[in-house]
């Protein structure tokens, strides 16, 4: 169904014209809204007719509340208490919403459109747009627009938080996975600078099976094991030989031409470039490793999702498991999805905890297999923080400012033993002069 034109609307509604008119104005409103969960109040406020809705719209409501599952009901009802709870002001501010986006179709399609677009970023790019005001999530908007058009992104990024808990993947909180941060790498630049690397050996390259046979993932992982096993025979043990320069001048090039980068340190957030940090070191190469980490990973995530689209729990374990293992607010996060959407979610969330033992057998090993060979081998003697935000030996600036406080001060100490910091004397007032000597007071002058 179309949705109705906005001349309609005014024809209909003789306070849309006014609507329309400061819809500029709703947007911050609006986007602050989307980051804080508007979709629940919104749905209620729709369903049960909290703006005053017409008998007719009323009638339509409760058939789709009779049509909805005892699930949908249920979190439907906690929606609802959920939304009683809330200040007048606050009620006030959501009907607002809702009535601004009833009047004016287009606005509706543009929120439902952003709404659906949000689900296309990273997980840590959606944090970024949830923890940032109304005037900085603008910016991001348009930052994550231009470096992200290209189709399939939201295919690829499906289900990222149920396969990283498989993986065992915490891209937040663990040091050596900040390389997951880059920017993914399109999976046909990926396959292009394999072969690249496969045509840069010395000999040529020998498959455990034949080619046509193996996944992406397993020819990646057999190419970029048999060119660590090269660089190791020739002793290069820190990675400065590898690749070789002509190898690194083609992938670049590539790269150009893909308009795909990596952003070093300085680049995003206004940081000391990393070429101050290190003289004119060759970070063209030091990129490249890290460019193949996150493209590994990302085949590694393909693969766990391929296998487990295969895999299709009973309905009644998925009812189960919705109403007696997940909290309440997973059960609000999938209550806001289309029904296919959450179906699909809601089982990948299951068979986290659920998956068949020859199935996580066989997951377990390939993520073994690729970690190992990232961490142990194509990571070796890089510094992280030369592209990513944390501080010395791959801990956050907080985590190393805790642990130097923790520890005794080594260095030189005054006298009195006395640290930096713990000089006497703080209450005196500027212009008192130096602190007096040791020894008795100077005798007073005769007046």
């Amino acid at each position: 169904m179309k949705p109705r034109s906005s001349k309609n609307v005014q024809r209909r509604s003789p306070g849309a014209g006014k609507s329309t008119s400061q819809a500029p104005a709703l947007w911050p409103l609006l986007l602050r809204a989307v980051g804080v969960g508007m979709g629940t109040v919104v749905c209620v406020m729709v369903l049960l007719g909290a703006s005053g809705a017409d008998e007719n719209q009323e009638a339509a409501n409760r058939k789709k509340i009779e049509a909805m599952t005892p699930a949908e009901r249920a979190q439907l009802k906690r929606n609802y208490e959920k939304f009683q709870k809330l200040s007048d002001a606050e009620k006030q501010r959501y009907r607002k919403i809702h009535q601004a986006t009833h009047k004016q179709p287009e606005l509706n399609r543009v929120m439902r459109s952003y709404c659906n677009w949000v689900k296309t970023l990273s997980p840590w790019e959606q944090e970024d747009l949830r923890n940032a005001t109304p005037e900085e999530r603008i910016e991001l908007i348009r930052k994550f627009r231009s470096t992200h058009q290209r189709p399939g992104r939201r295919r690829s990024n499906r289900y990222y938080r149920e396969i990283s808990q498989i993986l065992e993947v915490d891209v937040f909180k663990d040091p050596k996975m900040k390389f997951m941060w880059v920017p993914a790498p399109p999976p046909e630049l990926f396959k292009e600078v394999i072969e690249i690397i496969e045509k840069s050996l010395p000999d040529p390259m020998t498959y455990p099976q034949p080619k046509n046979q193996m996944s992406d993932l397993a020819q990646s992982l057999a190419v970029l094991q048999a060119a660590l096993d090269v660089k190791k025979r020739q002793d290069d043990v820190d990675g400065a030989d590898w690749p070789r320069p002509e190898v690194v001048d083609q992938i670049h090039e590539l790269w150009d031409d893909h308009k795909y980068a990596i952003n070093k340190l300085g680049d995003k957030r206004g940081g000391p470039r990393v070429d101050a940090l290190r003289g004119r070191g060759d970070l063209r190469r030091v990129q490249i490793p890290i460019f193949l980490a996150k493209g590994l990973m990302d085949q590694l995530y393909t693969s766990v999702r391929q296998e487990l689209a295969q895999i299709n729990p009973p309905d009644e374990k998925l009812h189960h498991y919705f109403e007696k293992t997940m909290d309440s607010k997973s059960k609000e996060y999938l209550m806001k999805l289309p029904p296919e959407e959450m179906q699909e979610i809601l089982k990948f969330r299951y068979l986290t905890h659920h998956l068949p033992p020859e199935v996580q057998k066989k997951i377990d090993q390939q993520s073994d297999e690729v970690k190992n060979l990232i961490i142990r081998q194509l990571l070796r003697g890089i510094e992280r923080r030369w592209f990513f935000f944390e501080g010395p030996g791959g801990r956050s600036t907080k985590e190393h400012l805790n642990e130097k406080n923790d520890r005794p001060n080594k260095g030189f100490r005054g006298p009195g033993n006395r640290g930096p910091g713990e000089r006497p004397n703080r209450d005196r007032r500027p212009g008192q002069g130096p602190p007096r000597r040791p020894g008795p007071p100077p005798e007073k002058p005769d007046a």
